[in-house]
């Protein structure tokens, strides 16, 4: 291409891109209320996090009672009491029983980043508890 055809179309592709790009809402009304969506979610999660570590001292003592002598600290365990937790939090699971939801808690936990289930069960099952027992208050 040489140097006169690309000028023509770099004339014919700047007026046409300036054009379609002054007619794209600054927010669709069709999509506008995706950034309130993402705005709540966001504010949900902290509220989340924020009710785990208010019932953080729980877990603790939980830990300090049951898994001081395996070898791995709190820190090991916390994401585990977490994972319980949070799944206490969905609405759907809290119509459930430990039964029904233990296959689906197990399908997605990574044992690659988390550790075998099977040394992890009883601490997410007694993060669930205590999510639902904190839905309950």
């Amino acid at each position: 291409m040489n140097s006169a055809t690309a000028f023509r179309l770099l004339i014919l592709v700047i007026p046409v891109a300036w054009v379609v790009i002054r007619l794209l809402p600054v927010e669709h009304p069709r999509y506008g209320h995706l950034r309130a969506v993402a705005q709540q979610a966001q504010n949900e999660s902290h509220h989340e996090a924020d009710t785990f570590v208010s019932h953080e001292p729980l877990f603790k003592a939980h830990y300090q009672s049951h898994y001081t002598t395996s070898g791995y600290g709190y820190s090991h365990y916390r994401l585990a009491y977490k994972y319980g937790f949070d799944l206490a939090l969905d609405p759907d699971n809290q119509k459930m029983d430990w039964n029904s939801i233990e296959p689906h808690a197990r399908q997605n936990w990574n044992e690659g980043i988390m550790g075998l289930w099977i040394q992890h069960r009883q601490v997410v099952l007694y993060g669930w508890e205590q999510g639902i027992k904190v839905n309950g208050e």
